[in-house]
């Protein structure tokens, strides 16, 4: 392994959060870039560049939380979800879209043009060109369920870059996450997993851009349908595979996290807040909102003050 080691922290632009998110890079040697990702909006802006640069990689892609765009260079897209790795050898564009405004995970990309002598306890690492062969072959990325193994690479990771424990632990993990990949059943990738056309997908984000403009208002299938030409079952099956859920869901979490913004930053009374997130009556909204948070909107409100007195006590 080459001592290379280099790590940088790169923070990223937030929507919805006080805190930014952040992108930490590690070299650790061999061709093999790992990138630990924590993104709290729905897209990177500027962050379109390959930071390998080379013209066959092997990108390994586990989502912990959220959901992350595969767009394919077959046109076709589809959606990598909560607990589960993706691997691909140049099927998926290199595009960031995050549906739900936020996604934590982690990346390793290996350089198939790297010209070191890959090793590990003294032998060739083949395993990466044998990886790339197996997903070349394919028009489209191989994707399963991480399980209870691949999920812990993302805590050991998580652990090893919160520790500051370099690079080395970092690469070893890499080459023991290639080497477990290397056993498992590829055949199993094209189970259950469904592909969307450009206009499909479309027609879902251009659906949630209508939800999200007037929180007041409240469509019905047939209405959201109607003004695209396609069926109401039709446009529940592409938001749901974009975005995770039916859009009345995704319409009524939106509502809550407003309404939850707006009580803990804003002095607004809570029947004006009730109304601005769509619900015709105070009691109706204090019961939605007591479902999801647990307590109620004033409470809610009571301890949002008591925690930023608490904060600024503690800063003193």
């Amino acid at each position: 392994m080459s001592d290379d080691g280099q790590m940088t922290r790169m923070p990223l632009s937030s929507e919805n959060h006080k805190e930014p998110g952040q992108l930490i890079t590690v070299f650790p040697g061999d061709g093999i870039l790992f990138n630990m990702i924590d993104i709290k909006s729905s897209t990177i802006p500027g962050f379109v560049e390959d930071p390998i640069g080379e013209t066959k990689e092997l990108k390994i892609n586990y989502c912990a939380s959220g959901r992350c765009e595969l767009k394919l260079k077959t046109g076709e897209c589809t959606y990598l979800a909560a607990g589960e790795i993706a691997m691909d050898a140049g099927q998926a564009l290199n595009t960031y879209f995050y549906p739900l405004g936020e996604y934590r995970g982690f990346e390793v990309i290996v350089s198939m043009e790297h010209t070191g002598d890959r090793r590990i306890l003294g032998e060739r690492l083949a395993v990466p060109g044998m990886l790339y062969d197996a997903c070349a072959v394919n028009d489209r990325p191989w994707i399963r369920n991480a399980g209870k193994f691949l999920t812990g690479f993302y805590e050991v990771f998580s652990y090893y870059i919160g520790e500051g424990f370099g690079a080395d632990l970092i690469y070893v993990k890499c080459v023991e996450l290639l080497m477990y990949l290397s056993k498992l059943d590829f055949e199993q990738a094209q189970l259950k997993r469904t592909y969307y056309t450009a206009s499909q997908v479309e027609i879902a984000k251009k659906t949630k851009e209508i939800l999200t403009s007037d929180l007041t208002r409240r469509f019905t299938a047939r209405e959201l349908a109607g003004q695209f030409g396609v069926s109401e079952t039709s446009l529940k099956n592409y938001f749901r595979s974009v975005f995770g859920c039916g859009y009345a869901e995704y319409q009524q979490t939106l509502r809550m996290r407003t309404a939850a913004a707006l009580l803990r930053d804003t002095d607004e009374k809570i029947a004006a807040i009730a109304g601005a997130v769509g619900f015709a009556t105070q009691a109706k909204f204090g019961a939605a909102f007591k479902e999801c948070y647990g307590v109620t909107p004033l409470e809610y409100r009571r301890q949002g003050k008591l925690n930023m007195l608490q904060e600024g006590g503690d800063r003193r």
